[in-house]
């Protein structure tokens, strides 16, 4: 019995987390074959199994407490490449045929990806941030540990694929506006071989090297397809009824290849135009659930509310509990709570708010935060909307400052163990899409705040299944708070969240994982009078969270230009 850890938390696919199963398909498969005896290596649940020749019944062959992705045999079938990836980031491991000798290739602490096989079996090529700029091509000759980098652009540049006669280096290059599939031939200067609008990944060689594959993601939409390199290059495709896997193909020879697709292992003849499952039966050993846990419900006291009422009204109002938005309602405030929530009407029992095309919608929770380290920050931490931060770290100051007018920030919940908060996720890392968009928006440009992450994972985990759980956390993505929380909005919409539910996974869902259910991250009667006004759609887009006009923190309203300067002012006196 074991714990898998996956990202900060156990997050499995309810298929995979019963004892005993027996699976014969499966979502997310990556497959290599033997070009020596046919054998399949393929990740499944996190682990590495191999298959006979021709399937059949699994054999699990590596087996750890973090994720394993992308196997690739040896050129002479006797080791096992794969990819490792945790809490603490993620590497390059290989195995022998057997599973018994095990070695981790990457150094602790440098994030390495996409892996594969020099011809020679001495040496691979991978790609890595060890520069912390972003991603470059380098190999390492295995005997002596000596790595070199292969390319230096400041794009991002991954997948790197070695002809099977060593002669010729392909990969992609992802520029701002496109990808670009590039080619190092020997002794030539780099060219570009294909360049596309839409995202293209899982670069393979065919093994006479006269074409290169590939995938094609148009959405939801995969094609599988190839570049034969003629003069001029022509592209064709190979499949496009299938639900492809992101993941390369394998070629056993010049005429048969093997990839997945549809949850199967499918393997056909090159110029066949149907493929063919390989079927297989895998027994996954049970894995260890965490006990239940009661979540003892805490009490949120009101500190220096303001006096008067206060009727905020907008266009739009996303409560976080029915479904889409609420047209034209008041939500209507007093001695810091919410006191009302109701269609709109003439008022004089109140001072009227009406800020016009704007969505109402609850302050973000962040449910594992690097503290705030000193009080003029807290003003920062609200220009990015989250007005509730859990932390481990009990600041250094007293944070009742906070909650009232002078000086304000976010509300603070201090706890001893961040396993507490069930089910929180971070995953946002340089490769999340859009983050360079937010390291440049106003907030960021204003606060200084223009590193990236660094970088964790080599692709995005798949987080749907788990959606209506995820609880949005920022600690492990090392920025600043507020703008890490932002970071992790936009990682869940990579990991195939709906915006609605990303906003459940840093409202909603995080509230009721803290016992502040109904107090925060819901605009209902009673709750903390929290609340965030954004101009745009952020059900549509989630991003249009961090187009914030104003935020009400504990009653009070502050302008995001009152918010700016204030942070601003702080950090110069401090």
């Amino acid at each position: 019995m074991r714990t898998r850890i996956a990202l900060t938390i156990c997050l499995l696919p309810a298929a995979l987390a019963s004892a005993n199963d027996v699976v014969t398909t499966a979502d997310d498969l990556a497959v290599d074959v033997s070009p020596v005896d046919g054998r399949i290596v393929m990740d499944l649940a996190g682990d590495i199994w191999t298959l006979p020749a021709g399937g059949g019944e699994a054999t699990l062959l590596v087996d750890e407490d973090f994720t394993l992705r992308r196997p690739s045999w040896s050129p002479d079938g006797g080791s096992v490449l794969y990819h490792a990836s945790g809490v603490e980031g993620s590497g390059i491991w290989v195995t022998d045929a057997s599973g018994s000798a095990r070695t981790r290739i990457s150094a602790s602490g440098m994030h390495e990806q996409d892996a594969g096989w020099h011809p020679d079996g001495e040496r691979i090529v991978f790609a890595s941030d060890r520069h912390g700029s972003g991603l470059d091509i380098w190999e390492r000759d295995l005997p002596t540990g000596l790595a070199w980098r292969l390319t230096g652009h400041p794009a991002n540049e991954f997948e790197p694929a070695w002809s099977a006669n060593g002669r010729h280096l392909a990969w992609i290059r992802r520029d701002e506006d496109a990808y670009r599939l590039m080619l190092r031939r020997r002794d030539e200067a780099d060219i570009v071989v294909l360049e596309s609008a839409e995202r293209i990944s899982s670069l393979s060689w065919r093994p006479d090297g006269s074409l290169l594959t590939y995938v094609r993601h148009d959405g939801a939409t995969t094609t599988l397809e190839m570049v034969i390199l003629s003069e001029p290059v022509l592209v064709r495709v190979i499949e496009s009824g299938e639900r492809l896997e992101t993941a390369p193909i394998s070629w056993y020879d010049r005429h048969s290849l093997y990839y997945t697709a549809g949850g199967l292992i499918r393997t056909r003849g090159f110029e066949d135009r149907r493929s063919r499952p390989l079927n297989f039966r895998a027994f996954l050993r049970p894995v260890e659930a965490p006990p239940p846990r009661a979540i003892a419900r805490r009490e949120l006291d009101v500190i220096d509310p303001p006096d008067g009422r206060l009727i905020i009204r907008g266009t739009r109002l996303f409560d976080g509990l029915w479904p889409g938005y609420r047209q034209n309602m008041d939500v209507v405030v007093e001695r810091g709570l919410v006191v009302a929530v109701e269609a709109r009407r003439p008022r004089d029992d109140g001072t009227v708010l009406d800020l016009g095309d704007v969505t109402i919608m609850p302050g973000l929770v962040d449910a594992w935060s690097a503290p705030v380290q000193v009080p003029g920050a807290g003003s920062a931490v609200l220009a990015y909307g989250v007005t509730t931060l859990v932390t481990d770290e009990a600041p250094v100051f007293n944070t009742r400052v906070f909650e009232g007018e002078s000086l304000p920030g976010p509300r603070i919940v201090v706890v001893d163990d961040p396993g507490e908060v069930a089910g929180a996720v971070s995953i946002a890392d340089p490769g999340t899409d859009a983050i360079d968009g937010l390291l440049q928006s106003r907030q960021a440009r204003a606060l200084g705040h223009g590193e990236p992450p660094p970088r964790r994972f080599a692709s995005t985990p798949d987080l749907r299944a788990a959606a209506p759980l995820v609880v949005a956390g920022s600690k492990p993505n090392h920025l600043a708070p507020g703008l890490a929380l932002q970071a992790e909005l936009l990682a869940l919409r990579e990991a195939g969240l709906t915006a609605e539910q990303a906003l459940h996974a840093a409202g909603r869902n995080a509230a009721r994982a803290l016992g502040l259910e109904f107090q925060v991250g819901t605009i209902v009667s009673g709750a903390v009078a929290d609340l965030l006004l954004v101009g745009g759609d952020p059900l549509r887009d989630v991003g249009d969270s961090l187009k914030i006009v104003a935020v009400v923190r504990n009653g009070r309203f502050y302008s995001l230009v009152s918010l700016l300067e204030r942070a601003t002012a702080a950090a110069t006196v401090e």
